[in-house]
């Protein structure tokens, strides 16, 4: 059995921890509980980490053809005259994503020879049930990558898990639009590394042999696919072993076709007056239809996001939806590629398309840290613009620093113009108090619907469901 595997046996068969987290009450129910669980928790994940681990002994992850691999940590080679501060840092980025986080560590430990970085890796899907259990059992690293936003960021924040940054000279580096993402009540939990997009990337080449011009509405974009399969081209390459590819195809489209309409949805789902069933049906319709047409990869709860985007980079598709992050990894693959990216025109025709913009990762000091000092030189050093640069350079994402704009590829001019005319909306989750419950519902959901084991619309239903349970854990 491989790390992911044994790994969620583990928590699904801890049903209490298993709750989707998405606000303080929640985290404080687990608190409460934690006294008489943590003992047997510790000891089963202990037990369990180190007989899954067999196949990978630099970080407790795995890779598989099913997931992109973790990243090994990443350790100074330069011996210090003494022992060094331990720094632990857990992460969201791994395997094609990595970016230049390997890079970046190193020029730390270089700068500060007296601290020892040690970074884990680990796919996104993953990763929000992970931290939820490490948190639960006092086990979180040090510096945490977490997700930004109320359901995340702000919610372990506001639960006492997060240092507060807000007295930090150097928080002052960032723009005030992206430490709300992860600010409250005067309380800053953690730093906005990069704002990124997600959209649809496209095949440059291929688009112009086929005479196909970025597509400006659904039709266009259906008329589009259509135009790609009849020519026996896959039309869109997408991986949803964790149903991950899926969320953020559905990240893309709301902006036009939710938001667009329906502004305040956000406040609406809040405040229970809206249901994912009625606002998102049309939606889930029209994205799994596409499916049922052929224009995605078939069978694609068995192929991984990286298997997907080196599909899409190797030319045996030619659109592939993904973030800002992924054009790295996309010219690692292929250099000579001609790509672009659009914004998914999931508007109707003579209505605006819209972007899906964000801060895309953040750093978080975990507060019962016993290396704080190390923790806040490592924010810090990320704070520095020149530091930022090559981060975002890596990730293709805009800067979060005052004053600095980044150095954004080529690729994305068609849709950073959709951006900088304020025609975007933040990562849908960033807005929604039970956030962590309808995520993960919905990746678990899609998977079914490609199975043919529910209907579109059940998967809205079952999103409903974890939202109200999760709420009701609140009261």
């Amino acid at each position: 059995m491989n790390f992911t595997s044994c790994f969620f046996s583990l928590v699904f068969s801890n049903i209490e921890l298993e709750s989707q987290l998405s606000n303080e009450g929640d985290i404080n129910m687990i608190k409460m509980r934690k006294k008489s669980m943590v003992t047997a928790l510790s000891v089963t994940l202990a037990m369990s980490l180190a007989a899954c681990s067999s196949g990978n002994t630099t970080n407790n992850t795995t890779s598989s053809s099913a997931s992109p691999a973790p990243s090994a940590p990443v350790t100074s080679s330069e011996p210090a005259s003494k022992d060094p501060v331990e720094l632990k840092i857990t992460g969201f980025k791994s395997g094609a994503e990595l970016g230049a986080i390997p890079e970046l560590n190193e020029k730390f430990m270089k700068e500060n020879p007296d601290i020892k970085v040690e970074y884990e890796g680990m796919p996104g899907g993953q990763f929000k049930e992970f931290i939820k259990t490490r948190f639960a059992s006092n086990d979180a690293s040090d510096v945490i990558m977490i997700h930004p936003g109320l359901a995340y960021a702000i919610t372990y924040g506001n639960a006492g898990y997060l240092y507060d940054l807000a007295s930090e000279p150097w928080i002052s580096n960032f723009t005030e639009a992206s430490l709300k993402s992860s600010s409250a009540d005067g309380k800053v939990y953690a730093i906005p590394n990069d704002m990124n997009v997600l959209g649809v990337y496209y095949n440059k080449k291929m688009f112009a042999d086929l005479s196909i011009t970025p597509p400006q509405n659904w039709d266009e974009f259906k008329a589009a696919a259509e135009k790609l399969k009849a020519a026996g081209k896959l039309p869109i390459s997408i991986g949803n072993n964790d149903g991950w590819m899926t969320l953020a195809a559905l990240y893309t489209m709301a902006p036009s076709l939710v938001y667009s309409g329906t502004p305040d949805f956000d406040n609406q789902l809040n405040g229970g007056t809206a249901t994912f069933a009625q606002s998102w049906s049309e939606m889930n319709k029209n994205w799994f239809s596409l499916d049922e047409k052929g224009y995605l990869t078939p069978k694609s709860t068995g192929v991984s996001l990286d298997q997907a985007q080196q599909a899409f980079a190797k030319g045996e598709a030619a659109m592939y939806i993904d973030g800002s992050w992924s054009l790295t990894g996309i010219k690692k693959t292929n250099p000579d590629l001609e790509v672009g990216m659009f914004a998914m025109p999931s508007n109707a025709a003579g209505k605006d398309v819209m972007a899906s913009a964000a801060v895309g990762t953040a750093f978080a000091i975990n507060k019962d840290t016993k290396v704080l000092d190390a923790a806040k030189k490592y924010l810090e050093f990320w704070s520095k613009a020149e530091n930022q640069k090559i981060w975002t350079k890596s990730q293709q994402a805009f800067m979060t620093i005052k004053g600095e704009t980044g150095d954004l590829d080529p690729a994305f001019s068609d849709i950073a113009a959709v951006v900088a005319a304020g025609k975007s909306y933040q990562f849908l989750d960033q807005g929604w108090v039970n956030g962590g419950a309808a995520t993960a519902e919905m990746m678990t959901s899609a998977q079914g619907v490609y199975l043919k084991a529910i209907t579109p619309q059940e998967m809205l239903e079952n999103m409903d469901k974890a939202w109200k349970q999760a709420a009701s854990q609140t009261k």
